[in-house]
């Protein structure tokens, strides 16, 4: 071997090691979706989403809604429905107690994939009729997958309140479904 072959592997290994030592670490488990009480995890399903997604309100097509516990229910909706990848997205956050609307003191919504993409929490601002809101932009992955999960987290009369829901992206350029 010559020596500039010997000095480019070596030059080769460095930046190897350099990009693993660098790299992310994997999403802590507690960021992964939980199957609910007295499920079992399961296998990936065809479409590649683990079959405990469905313990989450689905919010791609529809608003969906989460008990937060103590009589607290935290409404998600989206704008447009499917969300679009790379396209600016309207969440809206309505937290009810006893079935009155209440606020969601500090409230914010963050997205990840099982995967790490980035940070991506939103502070919630008051809106119209109870609301809270945030424009968002969710990226596609690399990979192809589409299913994201959001969480809203903040207090409801001094007490922490959290909700996860399930979403799929919709491809840049699809026409929403409305």
């Amino acid at each position: 071997m010559t020596r500039s072959t010997l000095l480019g592997l070596v030059v080769l290994a460095l930046v190897g090691a350099g990009m693993w030592w660098v790299r992310p670490p994997s999403p802590p488990v507690e960021h992964l979706p939980a199957a609910s009480a007295g499920q079992a995890p399961s296998a990936s399903s065809p479409t590649g989403q683990s079959s405990s997604d469905d313990a989450l309100p689905d919010v791609t097509l529809a608003d969906g809604s989460a008990d937060a516990g103590a009589g607290v229910r935290i409404t998600l909706s989206l704008t447009p429905q499917p969300p679009v990848a790379f396209a600016k997205t309207k969440v809206r956050v309505r937290v009810e107690a006893g079935g009155s609307p209440v606020r969601l003191e500090a409230g914010r919504i963050s997205f990840e994939m099982t995967m790490p993409m980035g940070d991506h929490r939103y502070t919630l601002v008051p809106g119209a009729d109870g609301w809270q809101e945030a424009e968002v932009i969710l990226p596609r992955c690399m990979s192809g997958k589409l299913r994201w999960y959001a969480t809203v987290e903040g207090t409801v009369g001094g007490e922490p309140r959290t909700a996860r829901f399930r979403l799929d992206l919709a491809p840049p350029g699809q026409a929403p479904a409305r």
